[in-house]
Formats: structure tokens, sequence, C-alpha cells
């Protein structure tokens, strides 16, 4: 009847509190699925398996529990690897062990390969034995980088929050939790954060197989008192020895926008010291993965500057992500309810963090499907231009309930986005614009005839990229038509290097004939090969009384 003392999440209930307007139908009773197996007196209490750091073994640490541990051997095979070991148990229950691996395959997005630890436990109560799937992997912080295997890593993710339309918290199917991660990959996504759930651990191991890289947090508890507290870390202790060894999980969350703790992070030593507290216990558990102690907030203890942002005005939001990025902007206006509060997302008082990977990791607006997608489109653009970005977190999948802000419908199904590909937006490659567009459905307002304005590209790929930009014209918010071929297309070449936003290159067009509207669309074309495209919607103006040849209005602000 009262949850707000344990982890709930996205769960409203009773008592209603201000959390709620976010919320959603809350769970009760068992939600996921349960079953038995049979174990002798002494068994495998859990198998830990955690990449070398070398990147050549996985090195495996056992937990025994029973009558008979002391004394009971451990058998670990390398399903694929060909690697086994015969190992003692302590009398302490431990035992661990390195399986090296000859030719070692690295786990990656690209490479979603698995390993498979076999375990088999012989003692005096009898044989138990338990199968682990894990990656071969290094998630690390360098610098001002993410990096995964060494490589620079950019995340291009979206929020999931783990609710079907019938079934509330519990997938319907097991189909469905596969589904939702393709839907991710589908609209270019490389990172789903599960908000405030720790999901089905069937939905972690196909993302381990799919390559779908996953940010993992807590339910959050709703007020600040020591109870709240002692239950959230219970839930960070469970959340770690159940789902550590899935290799597509790369940060852990902790709270979130200060839930559980009254917002009041920034003024408070005392909730300073227990986000500090849990950062510290969360790497005492597992030191691998970076954690975000208070995504989006007044960080304390974090190895990962995030942020988030929901603006309307997109010229304000190109100035404020702008400074966001660049650990210029020490404290930005929250409006709650009613109290506008101040989250200061590069720390508190003289503990200014700077110099670590930045990552906004919510945005996004509009009403209807049609604005949502125009925001999408030209905020995600905004982000690209900054290479110093690790990557963002957009809001969301899915509808749920109240809250209209998906990609999809709640019965994922996909909605009219007014012929907008997010698979376009959220590409490894993509067309950066400089243009400050008009309005949503609108982007440019063409006084004559001609249109100019510069392209740039952003490129998250392991090689340069060098291609024609080319461009055709077509229906006011239609489809995007086939790649242009033909003697009467003219293209620029253009070039991009990872991770270092392309120089500006100017395209030119004409409006065809007498059209008052159009959809301008750009590709970036290397051989044969369409690696990136854009488009403009543009509405002309009465060219009767105006003269031909104007410009949209163009940016002018600083980037990196």
């Amino acid at each position: 009847m009262d949850k707000r003392g344990i982890g709930h999440g996205k769960q409203r209930g009773i008592p209603a509190d201000d959390y709620d307007i976010c919320s959603f139908e809350p769970s009760s009773g068992i939600w996921q699925p349960v079953w038995l197996e049979p174990r002798p007196a002494t068994f495998l209490r859990a198998l830990r398996v955690e990449s070398a750091a070398t990147l050549d073994a996985l090195m495996v640490r056992a937990f025994v529990e029973g009558p008979s541990s002391e004394g009971a051997t451990l058998q670990l095979v390398l399903e694929s690897g060909g690697t086994s070991l015969d190992l003692e148990v302590r009398a302490d229950g431990t035992s661990e062990g390195r399986c090296a691996l000859n030719d070692p395959r690295l786990w990656s997005p690209d490479d979603p390969y698995l390993y498979v630890v076999e375990a088999t436990l012989n003692s005096r109560d009898g044989r138990d034995e338990v199968s682990v799937p894990t990656g071969l992997r290094r998630i690390e912080v360098v610098g001002d980088e993410l990096r995964l295997n060494g490589n620079r890593l950019y995340l291009r993710g979206v929020l999931d929050q783990g609710y079907w339309p019938d079934s509330g918290l519990s997938a319907p199917s097991p189909e469905a939790l596969g589904r939702d991660l393709e839907l991710a990959r589908e609209s270019g996504y490389n990172l789903v954060r599960k908000h405030l759930k720790l999901e089905d651990p069937r939905w972690l191991h196909v993302a381990d197989k799919l390559g779908m890289l996953v940010w993992e947090e807590p339910p959050s508890t709703s007020r600040y008192s020591a109870a709240s507290v002692a239950a959230f870390h219970q839930e960070v202790e469970a959340m770690v020895a159940r789902d550590a060894n899935h290799p597509s999980v790369v940060l852990w969350g902790l709270f979130n926008e200060e839930w559980g703790l009254d917002w009041k992070v920034a003024e408070d030593p005392d909730r300073q010291q227990i986000v500090r507290q849990t950062a510290v216990l969360l790497r005492s558990l597992d030191p691998s993965r970076p954690v975000i102690d208070n995504s989006g907030w007044s960080h304390v203890d974090t190895d990962v500057v995030d942020w988030h942002y929901y603006e309307a005005d997109l010229s304000r939001w190109a100035t404020n992500v702008n400074s966001l990025v660049h650990d210029k902007l020490p404290k930005v206006p929250v409006p709650l309810h009613p109290p506008v509060i101040e989250m200061k997302p590069l720390g508190i008082g003289p503990n200014v963090l700077r110099g670590r990977p930045n990552l906004n990791s919510e945005y996004g607006v509009g009403t209807t499907s049609v604005e949502r997608a125009w925001y999408l489109k030209w905020q995600t653009q905004e982000l690209r231009r900054h290479d110093r970005l690790s990557g963002y977190v957009y809001t969301e999948l899915y509808d749920i309930e109240q809250e209209f802000a998906g990609i999809y419908r709640f019965d994922r199904q996909r909605k009219d986005l007014a012929n907008l590909e997010p698979c376009e937006v959220n590409a490894e490659t993509v067309l950066v614009l400089d243009v400050l567009p008009h309005q949503p459905g609108i982007d440019v307002v063409l006084r004559g005839n001609r249109v100019s304005f510069d392209v740039r590209v952003s490129h998250h790929g392991s090689q340069p990229v060098v291609g024609q930009l080319l461009t055709q014209w077509g229906p006011y918010l239609g489809a995007r038509p086939s790649v242009p071929k033909g003697l009467d297309t003219q293209g620029v070449t253009t070039r991009a290097s990872p991770f270092v936003l392309g120089s500006p290159v100017l395209v030119e067009s004409q409006m065809p004939g007498d059209w008052a509207a159009g959809r301008l669309h750009l590709w970036l074309v290397q051989g044969d090969l369409a690696v990136a495209s854009a488009c403009l919607d543009i509405v002309a103006t009465d060219r009767a009384s105006l003269e031909s040849g104007s410009a949209p209005q163009s940016r002018s602000l600083a980037h990196s």
C-alpha cells in the first residue's frame, strides 16, 4: 500500500506523490517467470565471469554453498574455446580460475560473439552444473572518452521503460522482449537505457546475442529515509549479482534525477554523502564498468557527466547544448511541481567535474507525432555537431499510457512521422545541415526559387568516409526516393574523419517549376552505397513580389 520506501521505479501507487505524473500502472505479485530445478545440498550459488584486462582470457570466480563445500572440486570447460580447468574449492566456499584463450574473439555490437563457461561442481553431496554465456570485452573511461575494446565508443541510445499495454511490467511473451530490442536497432540505436527497471534476464541475453549495448539502472524509491536508502542498496547488490556476466551491460546507473533523494542533493551534504556511498558500493561490486551516480542532475561521484535537457526553442537548445557539452554550464533550471530547482551536472561546490565523458541522457519534445519527429531530427543533428560528446539517449522508444513520446505506439506499431526515418537520424554517419529550422513541418521558408546552405558530415566509423553529396526534390513531407543516378545530377565531394565534424560544403538547388512546397532530399554516396541521408522541408513564399535567390536562415553558433 505504501511504495515510497521500496524500489518501484516508474510504478504509480498509494499514496500518490509528485512522481506519479510521469509514472504508469503498478504491478503486484509475480511478474517474471518462475522455475524450479534440482540441486544437491552443496551447490554453486553463483558464477562470476569477467574479461581479463589483457583481453586474452576469462576470469571465473565460483561461490559454493553447502555442508560439503570444503574439499569439493570444480571443473571449468570453455565451450568452443577448448580450455579446461580443475580447481579446488577453498574453505570459505570460493574458487577462482583463468580460462586462457588462444585466439580471442572480442564481443562488440558488430560481432556479438559469446563464449559459454560450463562449470561442474563435485562434492560428497553430488554433482551440480551451471552454464554461463558471456562475452570477452572491455568498457572503460579514458580521459573524456568512452572506449570499447580500446576503440572510441559513441552511444546512440533510446530510453525503454519496459511496459506493455496488456501486461504492464511483464512481457507478454519471450518474443516480445526480443522484438523491443529489434525495434531499437531498426531505429538506428546501438544502446538501450532500460529505465528504472531490472528487466527479465532473457531480455539481457537477447541483447548479448544481438550486440545491443545496455545501460542498466535499479528501480528507484520515492522518498529519502534510512530505510529507503537501505532498500535501494539491496537493489544495487542484487542487480550486480544477477546481471554482471552480461557483456551487453556497459553502464551502471544509480539514482535518476534525485528520485528517492527529494531533489535536494545540491543543498544537502547528507544526501551528497549517500550518493557517494552508493557509487563506492557499486564500484566495489563491479569495478569493470563506468558508474553514473545521479543521472541527469547534480553529480557527486560519477565516471560520466550526463545531463537531461528538454527544450522546444531550437536556438536556446543549440546554445545550451554547446555549453553543456563543453563543461561551461554549471547549473540548469528545472521546473518541478511547483518549485524550480537547479540541477548541477558539473558537480556541487568546488567539486567541478570536467574532463570526463560527457553524455546527453534524455531529450525530446513535441506533442504530435509530426512534431516529435521534427524535433528528433533537428535536436539529434545538433548533438552530432559536437565531437567531444560521448552520445545521447532519446526519450523514448514507444508510447506508454499517458506519455505520447515514443517513436512507436504503445502496441509497438509505427507512428506517422511524416516520412522521417529514425534510422537515418541515428546512423553511424549523418549529414549536419547549417540551417536554423523555422517550425515543425517547415524547415525553410524560401524567398524565391533557389536555396543554398552548408552541409557537414558527422562520422563515427573506424575509417574516414569520402563521397559525393547528391540532391533531389520530392513532394513536401514525402517519402525518400531511390538514390538519384544520371548525368543530370550535380554532386560535390566531401570527406570526414572519424569523430571529427567535417568542413562545410555548400549545397545549392532550385525548387522545380512553380512548386509551392517540396522536400529536398540529400544523400552522401560512397561508390554505389548511400552512407548518409537527410532532408529539408521547404515552403515558398509568393514569388511574384519577391526577388529570386534568397537563402534560408543560417546558423552562426560556434562549435568544435
